[in-house]
């Protein structure tokens, strides 16, 4: 197969990415006006699973190209540089939200202690505590992504060589097996001192984040990402359609368990990404991916927009989104807000997210003129052949 590098950013990838980052910021204030009108409160999965499939293409286009070529140490070493940023800025981000939610916990009683958010093991054993913190195995509420988001990075390589080496379908194959290995082997990785695994369980979501490998890969050849079939789009849209009846009108129980089947398999538990989750992200990503209207209006978004802009800077816009989050848990438990003020802090809290995203391509740009300027001042010299740039 011959794969090119993709002549320019897709930012019809930044804008679904800016999507699903402030729809994690409203959910991640559990409890506001707004929250019951994101798109989770529709279907069977939610913006977690929206954003690790993004991040799987967005990984193809990145590092693909170069390895399947040959250069492998550079996608390596910019894999590895990654992984280390996110690291930090989990450690980071981990900290900060613990001192936010412990200063609640001091200033107005905010019963952290009491909910399910870990935060109780680390209060109970803090030394083991510390040492699970920085293994990634100690981790809170709403500060359990980046972790999964590490181990996927460290597995890319792996899907990268299957993927060179032995075809496309052989990479979507092998991640396949691993997602079925953990469900009929209950595998996950494990928390420490907390007992139990990962929310977000590295070896199941690896397949989200597989698929999207698949789908860019696909792109980088020239290919559709995912063949069109007419009655595959409708059969998709009817599963979107029966999956927003079943959780609307909470019939959870309703159908009866397949015996031969690993429960965590059948139940819509978020670390185990179980078939009806998996089916229906996979179903919207089909459906929207092959919507003329939806994708037209993607295209004509301009790059240079806010959600553009807050796409391409993720992980710092993510950062921003998760403190911000915490502290509107917190305003919400010590002040009651209405309404109106509900959103006002949430409309602050996304103009906060765009600020940053405008002011991290302001010095991207800057930096990248300053790097031209030597060439730029390069003179003509009688003689030497040199040319103006």
């Amino acid at each position: 197969m011959e794969i090119k590098p993709l002549g320019k950013r897709d930012h019809r990838i930044d804008v679904l990415r800016a999507l699903a980052l402030l729809t994690i910021f409203i959910n991640h204030i559990p409890g506001n006006v707004l929250e019951p009108f994101t798109h989770k409160n529709f279907g069977l999965s939610d913006s977690a699973e929206a954003f690790v499939l993004l991040a799987g293409v967005a990984s193809a286009f990145a590092y693909f190209p170069r390895f399947y070529a040959g250069a492998i140490a550079l996608p390596l070493a910019k894999i590895a540089k990654r992984v280390a940023v996110l690291y930090v800025a989990h450690i980071a981000s981990l900290m900060v939200g613990l001192g936010i939610f412990c200063f609640a916990l001091q200033r107005w009683g905010m019963p952290v202690l009491d909910t399910p958010l870990n935060i109780d093991t680390i209060y109970a054993e803090p030394t083991k505590a510390l040492i699970g913190i920085p293994l990634l195995t100690q981790q809170i509420g709403y500060h359990n992504i980046l972790p999964l988001y590490v181990c996927l990075l460290v597995f890319l390589p792996i899907l990268m060589a299957v993927a060179r080496f032995f075809g496309l379908g052989a990479m979507l194959a092998t991640s396949v097996a691993i997602y079925a290995a953990a469900h009929l082997f209950a595998l996950n990785m494990p928390s420490y001192p907390s007992s139990g695994g990962w929310f977000f369980n590295p070896f199941t979501w690896q397949l989200i984040f597989g698929v999207g490998f698949f789908t860019g890969v696909r792109v980088l050849r020239g290919e559709t990402p995912v063949p069109f079939f007419r009655p595959l789009w409708w059969l998709a849209l009817a599963y979107l359609i029966g999956a927003c009846i079943y959780h609307r009108y909470n019939l959870y129980g309703s159908i009866p368990n397949v015996s031969w089947l690993p429960i965590n398999f059948q139940i819509n538990e978020k670390p185990w990404v179980a078939l009806p989750r998996l089916l229906h992200i996979l179903s919207l990503a089909y459906v929207i991916g092959h919507s003329r209207l939806i994708m037209s209006w993607l295209g004509r978004l301009s790059p240079e927009g806010v959600l553009s802009r807050i796409g391409r800077n993720s992980l710092p816009v993510f950062w921003l989104g998760t403190a911000l989050s915490v502290v509107g848990q917190v305003v919400l438990f010590a002040d009651q807000p209405g309404p109106f003020e509900q959103v006002a802090f949430i409309v602050v809290g996304i103009a906060a997210q765009a600020a940053l995203a405008y002011f991290l391509d302001y010095l991207g740009k800057a930096g990248k003129a300053k790097a031209k300027a030597p060439n730029a001042a390069v003179s003509v010299t009688p003689g030497n052949g040199t040319v103006a740039a």
